[in-house]
């Protein structure tokens, strides 16, 4: 019975640490399963989630303006699909700001030219749009009118009229001949009061083009030298005529005096001959 019972226990504790061992054992696999299974969770939460941590940087690359990244693609799933056609769309964004670029650089350097023509032009031009707001003026224009208007961009036209009252003539025949003939070309000629005395100006006014911003502009030249020219020489011209009228009777005259002179001088005996009558006429 002794050797029974020893060998219960010895059962006993054989079965106590076996049960402590295969627990050790299960618990050591358990979180070697756990850990396997979070670095694996790792692992593709990593390989999934860099497609779009690369998207993610590439727009925000694209909100700061940089459309130069490109992203490989590294799967031919979704996230791979979705990464082409992120690179396509910085591509043609690339292109597209290029192309406003240059296009950008275009209309400046034309600005930039009709500037430089506008401001060597002898005619002035004004532009104005829809509400007879100054939009713009070369230097001609403020020459011509004696009104620093080049520092008057944006200011309604009655507002410039009441700072300097002797435009009001001017920008009166303007706004009327535009309310006249509200879509097609017209031309005026005025009389103003300027600082220097009267002034003749020929003013041409016409819409602009439907395409480009809505407005008039304004082309006019100061005729009045012009005027004091053509007034003198249709005065001299009157002169030359009224002086020919004039000598064409003294012809005559004077053929009659030389025929006389001469038949005086046949019978004259003198040796000194007479004084030429036509001498006379040659005034």
């Amino acid at each position: 019975v002794q050797a029974v019972y020893r060998d219960y226990r010895q059962l006993s504790l054989s079965r106590l640490g076996l049960k402590r061992l295969f627990g050790i054992t299960l618990t050591l696999s358990l979180l070697i399963v756990l850990l396997s299974a979070v670095s694996a969770a790792f692992f593709l939460s990593e390989r999934l989630s860099a497609p779009l941590a690369a998207l993610a940087e590439g727009t925000r690359a694209v909100a700061q303006g940089d459309f130069t990244g490109k992203y490989p693609v590294q799967s031919s799933d979704e996230f791979g699909a979705l990464t082409g056609m992120f690179n396509q769309m910085t591509l043609q964004l690339s292109d597209a700001r290029k192309t406003s670029e240059r296009q950008q650089l275009q209309v400046e350097n034309a600005k930039a030219y009709l500037e430089s023509v506008l401001a060597h032009l002898s005619s002035g031009v004004l532009v104005v749009d829809e509400q007879f707001r100054l939009r713009s003026a070369n230097s001609s224009a403020a020459q011509i009118l004696g009104s620093p208007l080049l520092n008057m961009h944006g200011k309604p036209l009655q507002e410039i009229v009441a700072e300097h009252p002797l435009l009001r003539p001017f920008f009166e025949a303007v706004i009327g001949a535009f309310n006249s003939v509200p879509g097609g070309e017209w031309q005026r000629q005025i009389e103003r009061l300027s600082k220097n005395g009267n002034q003749m100006l020929l003013i041409r006014g016409t819409r602009l083009a439907a395409a480009a911003e809505s407005g008039y502009v304004v082309v006019f030249d100061d005729i009045t030298y012009l005027l004091q020219a053509e007034r003198q020489a249709a005065w001299g011209e009157a002169a030359r005529r009224l002086a020919h009228e004039i000598k064409n009777p003294l012809t005559p005259i004077q053929l009659s005096a030389e025929r006389l002179q001469h038949k005086l001088t046949m019978r004259c005996c003198c040796n000194a001959p007479p004084k030429p009558l036509s001498a006379r006429w040659e005034r």
